[in-house]
């Protein structure tokens, strides 16, 4: 499919949006829920009076856009919903990218930089940097999926959901050393050293500091 091909199709995707939405009776919403007459309404889009009466008797179309606009002055927005009625959400602007700040296919699922597969650990490349993320192919993703069972797929990863996961893991490990500090302080700890590899008493260990 070429790019015209696809933008065609977005144009005419969009119009069928359009064409399933009472536009007329959502313009007279709008004026209803804001007290606006039709030259006000006109004035606060951009518009001409006459416009705004054309497209209420459905004697003109209305772009997207446009009727986003009229929408917003009431508080109100255009919503995808799913065949449940719960909203989808689009694809988080801040996934990851890879190092030509491209976005990583849409349908697969994206890995960190540090989970690396294993034909990357067999097939190294140390002339090239160290990639920003890498992405599950397809057989791969299925079986990781088919691992995690019911309830949805997740989002691919994004900059910010990972920066927030490093911070917690931050906070986690300043509580744990914390802790062991204290309890070395108050107490005789004769911890094996798996205890400190690991971070908290093993199985084993009778000092229980933790």
């Amino acid at each position: 499919m070429t790019s015209n091909e696809v933008d065609d199709s977005a144009v005419v995707a969009a119009a069928g949006v359009l064409a399933v939405l009472d536009v007329p009776g959502l313009i007279m919403r709008v004026r209803r829920a804001c007290d606006l007459s039709q030259r006000e309404l006109a004035r606060a889009v951009g518009l001409q009076q006459s416009q705004v009466a054309r497209m209420e008797s459905a004697r003109t179309r209305v772009d997207l856009p446009m009727l986003a606009r009229m929408l917003a002055l009431a508080g109100y927005r255009i919503a995808v919903l799913d065949r449940h009625g719960v909203e989808v959400a689009p694809v988080p602007a801040d996934v990851l990218r890879d190092n030509a700040g491209r976005r990583m296919p849409a349908h697969l699922d994206v890995r960190t930089s540090t989970d690396v597969p294993e034909a990357a650990l067999v097939h190294t490349h140390p002339d090239r940097p160290n990639p920003r993320a890498r992405y599950h192919h397809r057989p791969q993703r299925d079986r990781r999926r088919a691992g995690r069972g019911p309830g949805g797929e997740p989002d691919q990863l994004t900059s910010s959901g990972l920066a927030r996961l490093e911070q917690s893991r931050r906070v986690e490990r300043r509580r744990v050393v914390q802790q062991r500090a204290a309890a070395l302080l108050t107490t005789d700890c004769v911890c094996r050293d798996e205890c400190w590899t690991c971070g908290r008493c093993t199985d084993v260990c009778t000092c229980r500091c933790e």
